[in-house]
């Protein structure tokens, strides 16, 4: 099996929302991480913060993020480049106009 980055890209969650659509929403994010994680193909993921710092050898500074942006990650284990980008297309943002950008992880050989 291989690995690939998923890169969620939509507006940032809201994990402690009071309103029954936005928990209704987050519940379908649990189911689907879940069923990931029972077909075995999850193997890490989370949502991000809305900040980010832009780092180089010589300076820190706060990093402009967009609407929409990347607002979370998920790495997953598939078959192919095909059944990854099933297994995106199953992600709750798809149906709110997200996207998901999937990215092929090159295996590192172990020495």
């Amino acid at each position: 099996m291989a690995k690939f980055l998923f890169l969620m890209r939509g507006l940032s969650g809201q994990p402690n929302a009071g309103d029954e659509q936005t928990q209704a929403y987050n519940r379908k994010w649990g189911i689907y991480m879940g069923s990931l994680a029972q077909r075995g193909a999850l193997e890490s993921g989370a949502p991000l913060e809305p900040v980010a710092k832009a780092v180089s050898s010589g300076s820190v500074s706060d990093a402009k993020l967009g609407t929409p942006d990347i607002y979370g990650y998920m790495v997953v284990s598939a078959d192919s480049l095909d059944d990854a980008i099933a297994i995106a297309r199953e992600a709750p943002h798809i149906t709110l106009g997200g996207t998901t950008i999937v990215r092929p992880c090159i295996e590192i050989p172990r020495s």
